[in-house]
Protein backbone atom coordinates (compact mmCIF):
# COMPACT_ATOMS: atom_id res chain seq x y z
CA UNK A 1 0.00 0.00 0.00
CA UNK A 2 1.21 3.56 -0.97
CA UNK A 3 0.41 6.54 1.17
CA UNK A 4 -0.56 9.86 -0.21
CA UNK A 5 -2.55 12.42 1.54
CA UNK A 6 -3.65 10.13 4.58
CA UNK A 7 -4.83 7.97 1.73
CA UNK A 8 -3.64 4.11 1.05
CA UNK A 9 -3.76 3.09 -2.57
CA UNK A 10 -2.76 -0.53 -3.34
CA UNK A 11 -0.33 -1.49 -5.19
CA UNK A 12 0.63 -5.40 -6.47
CA UNK A 13 1.91 -8.06 -4.71
CA UNK A 14 5.09 -8.33 -6.90
CA UNK A 15 6.47 -4.82 -5.77
CA UNK A 16 5.41 -5.84 -2.23
CA UNK A 17 8.07 -3.29 0.16
CA UNK A 18 10.01 -2.11 -2.72
CA UNK A 19 9.62 1.51 -3.69
CA UNK A 20 7.23 2.87 -6.71
CA UNK A 21 7.16 6.49 -7.73
CA UNK A 22 3.37 7.80 -8.05
CA UNK A 23 2.13 10.23 -10.09
CA UNK A 24 -0.69 12.27 -8.74
CA UNK A 25 -3.56 14.24 -10.61
CA UNK A 26 -7.03 15.85 -9.32
CA UNK A 27 -8.58 13.09 -10.67
CA UNK A 28 -6.24 9.58 -10.22
CA UNK A 29 -3.00 8.11 -8.71
CA UNK A 30 -0.60 6.29 -11.01
CA UNK A 31 1.68 4.15 -9.28
CA UNK A 32 4.66 3.43 -11.39
CA UNK A 33 7.69 0.93 -11.25
CA UNK A 34 11.67 2.41 -11.34
CA UNK A 35 11.61 2.62 -15.01
CA UNK A 36 8.06 4.95 -14.91
CA UNK A 37 6.16 1.83 -15.98
CA UNK A 38 2.23 1.80 -14.97
CA UNK A 39 1.75 -0.56 -12.16
CA UNK A 40 -1.35 0.39 -11.39
CA UNK A 41 -3.97 3.28 -11.59
CA UNK A 42 -6.16 4.38 -8.94
CA UNK A 43 -9.07 6.60 -8.89
CA UNK A 44 -7.98 9.50 -6.52
CA UNK A 45 -9.53 9.43 -3.09
CA UNK A 46 -11.64 12.56 -1.90
CA UNK A 47 -14.02 12.96 1.18
CA UNK A 48 -14.44 10.06 3.97
CA UNK A 49 -13.07 6.81 2.09
CA UNK A 50 -9.76 6.26 3.00
CA UNK A 51 -8.27 3.21 0.79
CA UNK A 52 -8.92 2.32 -2.57
CA UNK A 53 -8.05 -1.26 -3.50
CA UNK A 54 -7.34 -3.36 -6.75
CA UNK A 55 -7.88 -6.92 -5.61
CA UNK A 56 -6.82 -8.56 -8.50
CA UNK A 57 -3.79 -9.30 -8.26
CA UNK A 58 -3.81 -10.33 -4.89
CA UNK A 59 -6.46 -12.71 -5.46
CA UNK A 60 -4.82 -14.29 -8.62
CA UNK A 61 -1.82 -14.67 -5.81
CA UNK A 62 -3.59 -16.06 -3.16
CA UNK A 63 -5.73 -18.60 -5.35
CA UNK A 64 -2.58 -20.44 -6.00
CA UNK A 65 -2.31 -21.01 -2.24
CA UNK A 66 -5.66 -20.27 -0.70
CA UNK A 67 -4.77 -21.55 2.71
CA UNK A 68 -2.81 -18.58 2.76
CA UNK A 69 -5.50 -15.94 2.71
CA UNK A 70 -6.24 -16.00 6.41
CA UNK A 71 -3.11 -14.85 7.28
CA UNK A 72 -3.33 -12.11 4.67
CA UNK A 73 -4.13 -8.56 5.42
CA UNK A 74 -6.92 -9.39 2.61
CA UNK A 75 -8.99 -11.85 4.07
CA UNK A 76 -10.08 -9.36 6.66
CA UNK A 77 -10.89 -6.84 4.13
CA UNK A 78 -13.32 -9.07 2.52
CA UNK A 79 -17.02 -8.73 3.48
CA UNK A 80 -18.43 -10.86 5.74
CA UNK A 81 -20.60 -13.12 3.71
CA UNK A 82 -17.52 -14.04 1.66
CA UNK A 83 -14.82 -14.75 4.59
CA UNK A 84 -18.08 -17.47 6.09
CA UNK A 85 -18.39 -19.09 2.91
CA UNK A 86 -14.31 -19.47 2.13
CA UNK A 87 -14.40 -20.62 5.65
CA UNK A 88 -16.75 -23.54 5.19
CA UNK A 89 -15.17 -24.77 1.18
CA UNK A 90 -12.41 -26.75 0.69
CA UNK A 91 -9.04 -25.76 -0.96
CA UNK A 92 -10.13 -26.53 -4.50
CA UNK A 93 -13.33 -24.73 -3.45
CA UNK A 94 -11.55 -21.94 -2.53
CA UNK A 95 -9.04 -21.37 -5.39
CA UNK A 96 -12.02 -21.54 -7.98
CA UNK A 97 -13.90 -18.85 -5.43
CA UNK A 98 -10.79 -16.37 -5.28
CA UNK A 99 -10.09 -17.14 -9.07
CA UNK A 100 -13.43 -15.81 -9.83
CA UNK A 101 -13.33 -12.87 -7.50
CA UNK A 102 -10.37 -11.76 -9.62
CA UNK A 103 -11.99 -12.16 -12.74
CA UNK A 104 -15.55 -10.29 -11.51
CA UNK A 105 -13.81 -7.44 -9.20
CA UNK A 106 -13.84 -5.30 -12.74
CA UNK A 107 -14.38 -2.28 -10.12
CA UNK A 108 -13.63 -3.37 -7.28
CA UNK A 109 -17.06 -3.71 -5.98
CA UNK A 110 -18.18 -6.43 -3.77
CA UNK A 111 -22.13 -5.34 -4.01
CA UNK A 112 -23.12 -7.40 -7.05
CA UNK A 113 -20.56 -10.15 -6.16
CA UNK A 114 -22.65 -10.43 -2.61
CA UNK A 115 -26.01 -10.48 -3.68
CA UNK A 116 -24.88 -13.37 -6.04
CA UNK A 117 -23.05 -15.42 -3.11
CA UNK A 118 -26.40 -14.24 -1.20
CA UNK A 119 -28.83 -15.85 -4.06
CA UNK A 120 -26.29 -18.99 -4.32
CA UNK A 121 -26.09 -19.55 -0.75
CA UNK A 122 -30.31 -19.81 -0.27
CA UNK A 123 -29.46 -23.07 -2.51
CA UNK A 124 -26.94 -24.77 -0.24
CA UNK A 125 -23.03 -24.67 -0.37
CA UNK A 126 -22.60 -23.15 -3.83
CA UNK A 127 -19.71 -24.00 -6.07
CA UNK A 128 -17.83 -20.57 -8.06
CA UNK A 129 -19.80 -21.96 -11.16
CA UNK A 130 -23.01 -21.62 -9.36
CA UNK A 131 -21.76 -18.21 -7.94
CA UNK A 132 -21.35 -16.70 -11.44
CA UNK A 133 -24.20 -17.77 -12.68
CA UNK A 134 -26.26 -15.84 -10.00
CA UNK A 135 -23.58 -12.94 -10.56
CA UNK A 136 -24.49 -12.69 -14.39
CA UNK A 137 -28.71 -13.37 -13.74
CA UNK A 138 -28.61 -10.83 -11.34
CA UNK A 139 -26.14 -8.00 -13.56
CA UNK A 140 -28.28 -8.82 -16.86
CA UNK A 141 -31.66 -8.56 -14.73
CA UNK A 142 -32.43 -12.25 -16.60
CA UNK A 143 -34.60 -15.02 -14.88
CA UNK A 144 -33.33 -15.82 -11.32
CA UNK A 145 -32.64 -19.50 -9.75
CA UNK A 146 -36.51 -21.16 -9.54
CA UNK A 147 -36.97 -24.34 -7.42
CA UNK A 148 -38.09 -27.57 -8.98
CA UNK A 149 -41.27 -29.70 -7.40
CA UNK A 150 -40.10 -33.07 -7.57
CA UNK A 151 -43.61 -34.97 -8.60
CA UNK A 152 -42.35 -38.11 -5.84
CA UNK A 153 -41.80 -37.97 -2.84
CA UNK A 154 -38.10 -37.14 -1.76
CA UNK A 155 -36.53 -38.51 1.70
CA UNK A 156 -35.60 -35.96 3.85
CA UNK A 157 -31.07 -36.33 4.47
CA UNK A 158 -29.29 -35.05 7.19
CA UNK A 159 -27.64 -31.95 6.67
CA UNK A 160 -24.27 -32.22 5.34
CA UNK A 161 -21.82 -30.59 7.30
CA UNK A 162 -18.90 -28.69 5.35
CA UNK A 163 -15.33 -27.55 5.92
CA UNK A 164 -12.68 -28.95 8.63
CA UNK A 165 -14.25 -27.32 11.75
CA UNK A 166 -15.47 -31.23 12.56
CA UNK A 167 -12.39 -32.70 12.29
CA UNK A 168 -10.99 -29.91 14.89
CA UNK A 169 -14.01 -30.58 17.20
CA UNK A 170 -12.40 -33.99 17.66
CA UNK A 171 -9.38 -33.22 17.84
CA UNK A 172 -9.59 -31.01 20.56
CA UNK A 173 -11.82 -33.52 22.30
CA UNK A 174 -8.86 -35.99 22.73
CA UNK A 175 -10.03 -37.92 19.24
CA UNK A 176 -10.33 -41.38 19.90
CA UNK A 177 -8.58 -43.28 22.64
CA UNK A 178 -6.82 -46.30 22.27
Amino acid sequence: MVSIDKKQYSTTPRFAKQKVRVAVSYKEVIILNEKNQIIVKHKRLYGVKRKAMIWQPYLELLSKRPRAIKYSSLYHQFPPIWTDYLKNCTEEEQKSALRLLGKLLKNNDFSLLNQALEMAVSHGHPSADQIEHCFYSILHETNMYASIEPTIAVPSMPKATRGLSHYDAFFQKGGVSS
